[in-house]
């Protein structure tokens, strides 16, 4: 028997925690939780850890999980120092992130150039979330530019595009991690130097804050020479900047990788990690998804009303931009973040058949007809 420490938004924990860990949650909205006497301690991003928040680490304490992909939030170097063993769940949500995407290049296509090519979009960052980004691109019949020279030093069957060809794509979108150390620091990859002289149609960052100079972005907007961008994460998250907020064609409380099965993922990996970690077997616990048929009635034969109706992007927008002059924005930022359903994933929803036969680009994106 294990004890552990858990966050209480990681979605389904009670249900997937194996019977060999005595489970105890805490609220992230209270603080960081005090891990004495637990020997792991399971956090999402809200949650940073590091020689400040956590200076006093417990002698029980030997894993910390994390239900993300992303580790930006947790001081690795001080954590290991400590003895802590640490993991995450990398992918966990990469279909989800590539649905986001796919649905903002199609719901811009539609308001601003119907029916015309995309041209070529630059993907930056191929890892796990990169890569169904590109497969879906694909599906799409959307040409795309793979960029990631780290992972081209480890994969010899990757080569990754040049930056000038990546920079010269007509659509970014960004799936990296955020490092400001080591040989491919990330923070602020996007800065005034990089897009000084170029022209791009849309710009998207669903991977960190902090990736992409917003100040620079802005003045690029500005300018003109940046049509449009669609933000999920901020610098300074959850204390976003509300004149980029504004100006952003979609603006996101940090969701793209929010669907049921994402989630599930997230927190089926990290409970296999800890329990290898600890060298207890994982049961197979089931947790079936179910599709779901969306009548669409009194839906306008639209593909914008329709994705609109199927994906909850343009409501999160919404929410969004009714707090960005709020006092208590960051908490609103939150709220919303944790409070909104998580929607289903493409596949598992079916429409009726008409719909596909009109908007071929349904089904490329995995939706079944009924």
């Amino acid at each position: 028997m294990i004890h552990v420490l858990a966050d209480q938004n990681l979605y389904k924990i009670e249900d997937l925690i194996p019977p060999e860990a005595d489970l105890s949650l805490y609220d992230p909205s209270q603080g960081i939780p005090d891990p004495k006497g637990f020997d792991a301690l399971l956090v999402r991003t809200v949650t940073h850890l590091n020689e400040q928040t956590i200076p006093s680490i417990p002698n029980s304490l030997k894993f910390i999980g994390t239900g993300s992909s992303g580790t930006d939030h947790l001081d690795n170097e001080y954590l290991e120092s400590q003895g802590i063993t640490l993991a995450n769940a990398n992918g966990c949500n990469a279909r989800a992130v590539a649905e986001y995407v796919l649905t903002s290049l199609l719901l811009w296509r539609e308001k601003y150039q119907p029916k015309q090519n995309f041209g070529k979009v630059g993907v930056i960052g191929v890892g796990k979330a990169g890569s169904a980004v590109v497969q879906l691109l694909s599906e799409c019949n959307i040409e795309s530019v793979e960029f990631d020279p780290p992972r081209e030093e480890r994969d010899p069957d990757f080569r990754s595009a040049s930056l000038e060809e990546v920079l010269d794509c007509d659509i970014l979108t960004f799936h990296v991690p955020l490092n400001r150390k080591g040989n491919y620091p990330t923070y602020h990859w996007l800065n005034e130097k990089k897009l000084s002289g170029q022209k791009y149609k849309l710009i998207i960052n669903a991977a960190r804050g902090g990736v992409i100079d917003e100040t620079a972005l802005k003045r690029s907007y500005e300018q003109g020479n940046t049509q449009q961008y669609v933000l999920d994460v901020w610098e300074g998250e959850p204390n976003l900047n509300p004149e980029i907020a504004k100006h952003a064609f979609i603006a996101t409380p940090h969701i793209a990788g929010y669907s049921e099965q994402a989630k599930v993922n997230a927190t089926r990996i990290v409970c296999q990690k800890m329990m290898d970690f600890f060298g207890l077997e994982q049961p197979s616990v089931p947790f079936k998804i179910d599709f779901r048929t969306e009548q669409l009635a009194g839906i306008k034969n639209d593909l914008s009303e329709i994705l609109n109706h199927l994906h909850p992007i343009s409501g999160y927008d919404e929410a969004l931009r009714e707090l960005l002059d709020q006092p208590d924005k960051d908490i609103q930022f939150r709220e919303l973040r944790n409070n909104w359903p998580y929607r289903l994933e493409y596949p598992s929803l079916k429409i009726p058949a008409m719909y596909l036969d009109e908007f071929p680009e349904l089904s490329k994106l995995g939706i079944r007809a009924h």
